[in-house]
């Protein structure tokens, strides 16, 4: 079934589809962390974090180092309850995916026009030799603003290390548009946040995955049938559930600086199920299209429950779906219910591993907790069909290339 604009109606996670969320299934929890888990870096928290890749969603080498981005927060000014009042994306180098040197804050001091830098991607531009491109959330606490924006500056390495230059000017992309998506006047908790952008590889245009929340006066809306999906008889859907209305956007590039965008509808919501949907990505496999995205325990819809970690739709159909949930309930890879809290925002990369970040870890003793602000363990992801199952537990913070970065030679990197 086709839309006005020509393109598949958005997918529904349903609440049929939540109730077959179960925690602890050994196919889809993450390994417990050890209590005594190593810190990456004194100085600085850091939380969600993502590689330097190409456009395709490849972990790239650049003259021999793989880099990634985390948004970190300085540890003798935040406490990690408030990081995100200190937020900024800064960047890490590494030989091989491992042992990561702090290179610095990406963005230059005042370059952001808002308070704080939060989550989104980086790429190598196509077809040049060392431009890089971040896409991040430009977010304003007053008055409230949450904005996809762009900077472009270049990477320079030697045989010590990693550097950036640019980075100095930031181009807003485009904001919830209360039509497709909610904006603050129709929803005051709303989301709108975390690009991802990559090639559609159907049809060779570029696109940008980002959450949002489904277009409407929040709370004013009951839960419809097709939201509910098919439930046993005596079922009753809380009243409360129609607070909850998360969707996984998409907007198409119209230019080629990537400046430009035409938002379309959401490929999947969540309404009546679940209020976030963080961070969506994208993995092409085997003919098949992986959406992922990142949920809460606290963010599900009153009536339902799940934990803490990655959700994922599949679809055989390219990028526009329709989307079936993995695994039938939508839950890929949760924490264990010992220690439900102990990482959050995943990131699924092309090759199957998965990083996080440690949020909080209990002892032996349930009423006393380690906050990581860390790295966790890098597990590895097989993806089978419309089925996903966790296989392997790799070192902390494990984030290998994919490729090397093949362009023409640069002179006077240093």
């Amino acid at each position: 079934m086709l839309n006005t604009v020509g393109i598949a109606e958005s997918s529904l996670w349903t609440r049929a589809d939540a109730m077959k969320v179960h925690a602890d299934d050994p196919t889809a929890t993450m390994p417990a962390i050890s209590y005594d888990f190593p810190v990456m870096n004194e100085d600085y928290w850091i939380w969600d974090t993502w590689p330097l890749r190409d456009i395709h969603g490849q972990v790239v080498s650049f003259q021999g180092w793989t880099v990634i981005f985390a948004l970190v927060a300085d540890r003798s000014k935040y406490g990690w309850s408030n990081r995100n009042d200190g937020a900024r994306i800064a960047y890490f180098y590494s030989r091989g995916g491992l042992n990561w040197v702090f290179g610095g804050h990406l963005l230059k001091d005042g370059a952001n026009p808002r308070s704080w830098e939060w989550s989104g991607c980086t790429i190598m531009a196509p077809g040049t030799a060392n431009s890089v491109e971040v896409f991040f959330t430009s977010v304003n606490q007053t008055p409230p603003q949450s904005v996809p924006a762009q900077c472009k500056g270049y990477i320079y390495a030697d045989d010590t290390g990693v550097r950036f230059e640019g980075f100095d000017e930031v181009t807003d992309l485009f904001e919830a548009d209360g039509l497709y998506y909610a904006d603050y006047t129709e929803n005051n908790f709303w989301d709108f946040r975390d690009p991802h952008v990559f090639i559609n590889p159907e049809d060779g245009k570029t696109y940008v995955l980002f959450e949002g929340n489904v277009a409407m006066d929040r709370g004013t809306v009951p839960v419809g049938k097709d939201e509910i999906g098919p439930v046993p008889p005596e079922t009753v859907t809380p009243d409360g559930a129609r607070y909850t209305a998360a969707a996984i956007g998409i907007a198409r590039a119209t230019n080629e600086a990537r400046t430009e965008w035409k938002m379309l509808p959401p490929l999947v919501t969540a309404f009546g199920v679940n209020d976030q949907t963080e961070r969506p990505h994208v993995v092409f496999q085997d003919g098949l299209t992986y959406l992922f995205t990142i949920s809460h325990h606290s963010t599900y819809a009153e009536g339902l429950d799940g934990p803490d970690g990655v959700y994922g739709f599949v679809s055989e159909n390219g990028i526009f779906g329709p989307y079936e949930p993995l695994n039938s309930s939508g839950l890929v890879l949760g924490n264990p219910s010992s220690q439900p809290y102990q990482a959050y925002s995943h990131y699924v990369m092309t090759n199957g591993l998965v990083t996080s970040f440690i949020d909080t870890v209990p002892s032996s003793d349930p009423t006393v907790f380690r906050y990581g602000g860390t790295l966790a363990p890098t597990v590895k992801l097989e993806l089978v069909g419309h089925r996903s199952f966790v296989t392997e537990v790799k070192g902390y913070g494990y984030i290998p290339p994919q490729i090397e970065w093949l362009t023409e030679a640069t002179a006077d990197l240093f």
